[in-house]
């Protein structure tokens, strides 16, 4: 439902800063629905503050557009990480077991969120899978996308039938648009936590509603179908996280993360951030240098292009950058564009003149899938023609 850009802060004495700016698309501007929607995630957003968890920095509405600028991640989703790594033959369980200990970390916190009065706001992401997951050339995990995230002060209200998020990672109620708590993100981590250890997709080659057959009868997939000696450990831990019933599961994503730890302290070589950062610098190599690349010259272009002061007091000057016609777009991203430009004035910001210039649409190889909401409409077809039974209720949030 949303758009995101590379952008620029650009302040006084040449001060510069690589932003990410997310604006809802024109399209949903006049939807109340989506409007709420991302006025929720944007105030989630706000409120979260985790070394693990995005940072946002600033929500903006000016004209009936709304937008979200947030910090700018140099590194790749876990999704195509791991996949990178094992075309290339690296051993990734233990570091991808280290990635998800930061992750339910970041979990805990938006889990234990309260309102500024002390009321819990019983956050739930929703939406929580490798795509989501950003690892950065450092070695830093970082969770974004907390579009479709639940909370109790939500002015958005999910209809009932309606299914939010990625069915390959959801429990099963919320497959089936029951209501949620924080132990349907610990069944999303045990998910990619199977994977991890399988080396696998854990509902590869399973249709839609084949999935949601599976889950309505609690038919997990078992790690030992394809790992025939897995670590005993990590194999109780990952049942545990994917009990089908919330309440056999980990109570808390920081009790997962505690356990996770403790099979980790076994291990005669420890997983290291660093090292982990180190493979995927070498993993995407050529990606980096290209991008690096395509944002000097877009910088350089805004600095041979700006002659003079900023006028007004706040400019946000919108770049769309669309590929080339006869430029072959990756799976990481265009990175051959050509620019069309638009402006529009904003209000006086409270401290010193700023001027966001967006120089990329890049679809942004860092944020992955987090432009993107899914909503799933209600199960039209089920495995064999039966759809699954949507709730009476609506989902509380």
């Amino acid at each position: 439902m949303a758009v995101v850009f590379l952008a620029a802060s650009q302040g006084p004495r040449g001060f510069s800063k690589l932003v990410v700016v997310k604006e809802l698309k024109e399209e949903f501007t006049q939807d109340v629905e989506f409007t709420s929607m991302f006025v929720d995630e944007a105030r989630l957003a706000a409120r979260l503050n985790h070394p693990n968890i995005v940072q946002t920095y600033e929500v903006e509405e000016q004209e009936g557009h709304f937008f979200i600028v947030m910090e700018y991640l140099e590194g790749q989703p876990l999704s195509q990480t791991r996949s990178r790594l094992a075309r290339l033959g690296a051993t990734l369980r233990d570091h991808q077991v280290r990635v998800l200990c930061d992750v339910l970390e970041a979990l805990h916190h938006a889990h234990e969120l309260q309102d500024y009065d002390g009321k819990p706001l019983n956050v739930v992401h929703r939406d929580v899978s490798p795509h989501n997951v950003i690892i950065t050339y450092d070695g830093v995990v970082k969770l974004v996308d907390f579009g479709i995230a639940k909370a109790s002060d939500q002015s958005s209200q999910t209809r009932t039938g309606v299914i939010k998020g990625k069915l390959a990672y959801m429990s099963p109620e919320q497959a089936f648009g029951k209501p949620v708590d924080r132990r349907a993100d610990v069944f999303a981590v045990g998910v990619i936590l199977w994977e991890a250890i399988t080396g696998r997709r854990m509902w590869k080659g399973n249709a839609e509603g084949a999935i949601a057959h599976r889950l309505s009868v609690g038919d997990i997939p078992k790690i030992t179908e394809y790992v025939p000696e897995p670590p005993p450990m990590l194999k109780a831990i990952c049942e545990r996280a994917l009990a089908p019933r919330s309440a056999d599961r980990y109570p808390t994503a920081s009790a997962m993360r505690v356990d996770l730890e403790k099979y980790l302290a076994t291990l005669v070589q420890k997983p290291m951030a660093r090292d982990f950062g180190a493979l995927v610098v070498q993993a995407f190599s050529e990606e980096r240098v290209r991008l690096a690349g395509l944002i000097e010259e877009q910088m350089r272009t805004l600095r041979e292009t700006q002659t003079g002061p900023v006028e007004l007091p706040r400019l946000a000057a919108f770049q769309t950058l669309t590929p080339h016609a006869n430029t072959p777009v990756s799976k990481s991203g265009p990175l051959s564009m050509q620019m069309s430009a638009r402006s529009m004035r904003q209000p006086e910001p409270q401290g010193y003149p700023v001027k966001w210039l967006v120089i990329g649409g890049i679809a942004l190889i860092v944020l992955g899938a987090a432009a993107t909401t899914a909503i799933m409409a209600p199960w039209a077809q089920g495995a064999g023609g039966n759809p699954p039974p949507a709730t009476s209720t609506p989902d509380a949030h």
